[in-house]
């Protein structure tokens, strides 16, 4: 077999290894996922980057909000959810009916530091399975 025919069938499966990848990404995907929501949690801003509104005492709100965030991967996707008070106060259910969002939202797009870190879990598994950098 020729050196060029070696290498074509080694580039197609490495191909057919990208196709397979998608569980692998999700899997890679959720902790980086959860780790961009708890840095927003801690610095008291939403998904977007838009500061809370302080407590009524002006104190950070929701300190607490990574204790009821829970985020896996299931099969191809990546699942984000809140449990508890502060599912309420994601969609301004609360008293005062002030919104503070802490995961990203259908209908409003993804916001650009999530997209980024989709693209680099993404682009990590391309390279591990194509070569390069």
């Amino acid at each position: 077999m020729s050196d060029g025919r070696v290498a074509m069938e080694r580039m197609i499966e490495k191909l057919r290894k990208l196709g397979q990848s998608a569980e692998t990404i999700a899997a890679d995907l959720a902790p980086e996922l959860r780790a961009e929501i708890e840095s927003n949690i801690s610095a008291s801003q939403g998904p977007d980057g838009t500061p809370w509104k302080p407590t009524q005492k002006g104190n950070p709100p929701l300190a607490n909000a990574a204790r009821a965030l829970g985020v896996a991967a299931i099969g191809t996707k990546v699942i984000m959810a809140l449990r508890g008070i502060e599912a309420r106060h994601h969609y301004g259910q609360v008293k005062g009916k002030v919104g503070r969002p802490i995961l990203p939202r259908a209908g409003f797009g993804l916001p650009e530091q999530f997209v980024k870190v989709i693209t680099d879990v993404a682009q990590r598994r391309f390279r591990m399975i194509m070569g390069g950098s």
